[in-house]
């Protein structure tokens, strides 16, 4: 019969190998199960470095061929309003005609708090319609209201609001909620092809190409003021700082 130190010695050699094997089972499970899971919810697990690129900030335009562009998701000369009501779904869009001191009709949309990326701000929509729709929306408008500037703001009959959102996408104004300076402006959108200044100080940085103008007031007593239209359009932007 073996001897007792014999049977001893292979007992804890049977041990030692259930230990071992035990801490290998241990290890490919916690390297294994989070994979499976993952797989098993459809995605791969994102590597530790990996990290997206932010879309949709201000100075990201995407220029097309034809004259138009894209910014902030939205594609200015092609898009409608229903697509900036489809991108910010949680904030709703709130149209309205707006008529100045002249009588003369504009489409607006307004969205109080949009996120461009990490950059957050009110969005400003101007939509095209016909002068004759303008007029027939207004003429069946629900109410109106004065406002600060001296214009009268007009909310729409409900079948007229449906209709207004299928309205092109003619600019946008964006207003950030943070300040910042001429020398950001340049960092982000790049150097102005040409600068103005108006008759109250503020400073306008023209990009044709981009559709673009920034508005700054050096004192820093209001904030930025970012107007977009399709590069092809530029002029329509241009045009009154020129008077």
């Amino acid at each position: 019969m073996p001897s007792s130190d014999a049977a001893t010695r292979r007992s804890t050699g049977r041990m030692v190998a259930l230990l071992l094997c035990g801490t290998l089972v241990f290890l490919v499970a916690a390297l294994v199960t989070p994979w499976l899971l993952q797989t098993l919810r459809g995605g791969a697990v994102p590597a530790a470095t990996a990290t997206a690129p932010t879309a949709g900030l201000p100075w990201q335009i995407e220029r097309r061929p034809d004259g138009s562009s894209r910014v902030f998701g939205l594609d200015l000369g092609h898009g409608t309003l229903q697509q900036a009501a489809h991108q910010w779904p949680e904030e709703p869009l709130q149209l309205a005609l707006v008529r100045d001191a002249q009588g003369v009709l504009a489409l607006e949309g307004y969205l109080e708090r949009v996120d461009a990326g990490f950059v957050q701000g009110k969005l400003v929509l101007s939509g095209t319609a016909a002068p004759a729709t303008l007029q027939g929306w207004a003429d069946r408008a629900t109410a109106r209201a004065p406002q600060p500037s001296g214009t009268w703001r007009l909310t729409l009959s409900p079948s007229d609001h449906t209709a207004a959102l299928a309205a092109p996408i003619a600019g946008l104004v964006f207003l950030p909620a943070a300040r910042f300076d001429a020398s950001t402006a340049v960092a982000r959108f790049g150097p102005a092809t040409e600068r103005r200044t108006t008759q109250d100080g503020t400073v306008h940085l023209l990009y044709p190409e981009q559709g673009v103008v920034v508005a700054l007031d050096p004192q820093g007593r209001t904030k930025p003021v970012l107007q977009y239209v399709a590069p092809s359009d530029f002029q329509r932007l241009r045009a009154p700082l020129l008077r």
